[in-house]
């Protein structure tokens, strides 16, 4: 018996190995995809750890982001080891992720054993590999994330045991940990306990009091020591902060649906709702429901928080799905050892009672099922690391080429500025200050969209200008709508789609704004904004000028054209408004043709089945102002017209979405000296960012309405984000490179591979 015993103990422990290293190849070839490390985040936990290792202290500029414990382990494994080249830091990086991996798959089985058995425990573990995010959370780098899980297991582990001295210790430690490792953790956890500690008070009747005391110490001495000094004044302020006005989170909505639970977990999620029943049964009659009432808990309060938006609550609630792969894990592997328990105990009755061909054709049918459903799992499980791996790879072996290039040939102190890839990495590899562009839905950097698209920008609370001082593509200036606090281009208007025709000494010329020369000045000392655009050739010159007031939401807009040499005539200027089809604009008011209809319902002209137009004059349009109206969204975009157009028209796509609105001025004759001009006026927004939205037929009154608070109006010239922050390089990724910026004069490329490229701001920009 006692030869048997080791054995089993022995096996246990090779599993164990070879288990331990598995999980410490897998995550380590995982997050090694792209040749260096997957996601932005572990550049900065890197850069944080070496922050701490120069200054001995941790700025609170960390606070919004993440906790320290995580970069100090980072640095403790930095200054044991002695690791100085970039590229052993990156190892260390790896290490200290894969290790943290390692922890929380032993948390899962440590939990599973000791509520359930051995086989549950190793059941949970091998589940957990078999979900989606536990994969995507070390793609992206949300290694902070998994150590706050890793340490709220192990507390939620040790809590019914905590009676002596020992289990004490590891529930103030695991408190402190967990508060300094994750805010959302703490978060979490500061909702699961109370019922669990109650149950346990009053269960004792006070015998795990120390155990409490323990854990207010532990969380409440890691709160004071790093959170409380810089937020006891804004408590207030922070709660509305956290909870109501964070509108930016709508966008993970769709993360959080039933498909997406589905992509995610698969047959784990059902198998799990089953596990809750089993698992309530085992454990009632084991006398143990404590145990079960924390993995209920464990399960439902991150459930519910995912799904918090139907509360009107504003809450990150992707990040929810990671906490409830533990406690899904384990109730999927309880029903799982549950059903395994059945499927033998049916063979070991009936084995002797069937014939034996039957029952093996039963059992075989019921592993070959299994199989599959492993498999099918298994298949979508990689498919979607694989696509993971390309989305989340902000950083390669090349981009590292390029840091190093760029480290050796020019040692003085800069700022780069570079795209979303090669991404905050490129400061370590460079050694120089980098501001990194970030996806706009998740956090807009401001400076970095002015500097790489070199741009200028003027927003008030509905609208967005963004105007290029070259153009981007044939893109000439955007307009935007906040729709929960992100903003989405709505209009555009390209140089190619507008056009001048002109009679100069008797030849006629017709030509794109695009062809001529084109230079921007921008205005933005006074209250009012003002961006001037100004296109020529050595016969004429159009200038577009864009005013912003802080007191009017339309946005005015003139135009003025003024011959230079000799008298024109017989001018036309043709110009575009273009619609980013990602809104469905398919209500359209042009007074005296349509009255917030869809043009296919009176088109002037059909294209076979793909697009119509419904055309209009001066002497049709019946009033000043016209307006289209995207029901789906409740975004309005609306012009207002000092002096009527001579012609116009308004697009429609077959799938009865208004694409575009053009608009044509007519001059006879315009002599040297002498400008023509006209102007018309911009409204744009949503109703997300303006709730008391009237009804459409009363839009436009805001024409007129002067208010009587002036708004901020905010301004971007990226001129001045170059000369303030010291920007001397800027690093495309060749995917997002506009090639006009090659041929800009204030640009010089000094470095190019397949992947980046390196200009370097000239020094008389």
């Amino acid at each position: 018996m006692a030869q048997k015993h080791e054995s089993q103990k022995f096996f246990e422990t090779i599993f164990g190995m070879a288990f331990s290293i598995f999980i410490f190849v897998l995550f380590y070839a995982l997050i090694s995809m792209n040749g260096v490390v997957l996601g932005n985040d572990p550049a900065v936990h890197l850069e944080k750890a070496q922050i701490f290792l120069r200054t001995g202290k941790i700025p609170l500029e960390n606070l919004g982001w993440a906790p320290p414990l995580y970069s100090i382990m980072l640095a403790a494994f930095i200054s044991f080891t002695g690791a100085s080249s970039i590229e052993q830091m990156i190892f260390l990086v790896k290490a200290a992720a894969v290790i943290i991996d390692w922890l929380l798959v032993l948390s899962v089985y440590l939990i599973g054993v000791k509520f359930f058995s051995k086989k549950t425990g190793v059941a949970a573990a091998i589940l957990l590999l078999m979900c989606v995010p536990m994969y995507e959370i070390n793609l992206w780098g949300g290694y902070t994330t998994i150590l706050g899980l890793a340490f709220m297991l192990l507390l939620l582990l040790y809590l019914p045991s905590a009676k002596d001295f020992t289990h004490v210790v590891i529930t103030f430690l695991a408190g402190f940990s967990l508060v300094l490792s994750h805010q959302l953790t703490t978060f979490v956890i500061a909702l699961i306990l109370p019922p669990i500690l109650l149950v346990l008070l009053i269960k004792s009747r006070g015998t795990y009091f120390k155990a409490l005391v323990a854990l207010i110490l532990g969380g409440g001495l890691a709160f004071f020591l790093y959170y409380f000094k810089a937020t006891i004044a804004y408590v207030d302020v922070l709660i509305e902060h956290v909870f109501l006005t964070q509108k930016a989170y709508v966008y993970q909505i769709p993360y959080v649906s039933l498909n997406a639970f589905m992509m995610n977990f698969g047959f784990i999620l059902i198998i799990a709702l089953v596990g809750i029943f089993i698992a309530f049964s085992t454990l009632k009659a084991e006398k143990h429901l404590t145990c079960f009432l924390i993995l209920l808990l464990s399960f439902l309060v991150p459930l519910v928080l995912s799904q918090s938006h139907m509360f009107g609550l504003y809450l990150p609630f992707q990040w929810f799905v990671y906490y409830l792969m533990p406690p899904m894990a384990i109730l999927a592997a309880v029903a799982c050892t549950a059903i395994i328990d059945q499927v033998a105990a049916f063979y070991l009755k009936y084995k002797r009672r069937w014939k034996k061909i039957q029952l093996q054709a039963i059992i075989l049918v019921l592993i070959v099922l299994a199989s599959l459903i492993f498999l099918f799992r298994s298949g979508v499980v990689y498919g979607k690391i694989m696509e993971a791996s390309v989305y989340y790879s902000t950083t390669d072996l090349k981009a590292y080429d390029a840091g190093v290039w760029l480290r050796n040939n020019f040692q003085e102190e800069a700022t780069v500025v570079v795209t979303e890839v090669p991404g905050f990495w490129f400061q370590l590899f460079s050694g120089k200050t980098v501001i990194a562009q970030t996806s706009p839905t998740v956090e807009r950097n401001v400076i970095a969209e002015a500097v790489l698209d070199l741009t200028y920008e003027v927003e008030h609370p509905l609208t967005l200008i963004r105007v290029y001082d070259m153009t981007k593509g044939d893109v000439s200036d955007e307009s935007y709508v906040s729709i929960n606090h992100v903003w989405y281009m709505v209009s555009y208007s390209a140089a190619d789609g507008n056009f001048i025709s002109y009679n100069v000494d008797g030849v006629e010329k017709r030509t794109q704004l695009s062809n001529f020369n084109r230079e921007t000045i921008f205005d933005d000392a006074a209250s009012t904004k003002k961006l001037l655009i100004r296109y020529f050739n050595d016969e004429i010159s159009i200038k577009q000028t864009i005013f912003i007031q802080n007191d009017r939401y339309p946005i005015n807009v003139t135009w003025a054209v003024s011959p230079l040499k000799s008298s024109v005539s017989n001018v036309s200027l043709y110009l575009s408004t273009f619609f980013d089809l990602q809104f469905s604009f398919e209500k359209a008011y042009v007074p005296g043709v349509l009255s917030w209809e869809n043009p296919w319902s009176r088109p002037t002209y059909i294209h076979g089945n793909d697009w119509a137009v419904v055309n209009f004059t001066r002497s049709t349009l019946t009033d000043n102002y016209i307006g289209f109206y995207d029901a789906k969204n409740e975004v309005i975009f609306a012009l207002s017209f000092s002096e009527l157009p001579d012609w116009g028209n308004v697009g429609v796509l077959a799938s009865n979405q208004i694409d575009a609105v053009r608009v044509q001025y007519n001059f006879d004759r315009i002599s040297v000296n002498q400008t023509a001009s006209f102007t018309y006026q911009i409204l744009t927004f949503s109703k997300n960012s303006q709730p008391e939205m009237m009804r459409l037929s009363e839009v436009k009154s805001l024409f007129t309405a002067k208010l009587a608070t002036p708004f901020e109006v905010r301004s971007r010239d990226y001129h001045e984000f170059i000369k303030e922050r010291n920007i001397k390089f800027i690093v495309y990724d060749r995917n997002k490179l506009d090639t006009k910026i090659i041929g800009c004069r204030r640009l010089e490329v000094i470095y190019s591979n397949d992947r980046y490229v390196i200009f370097k701001i000239k020094s008389n920009f």
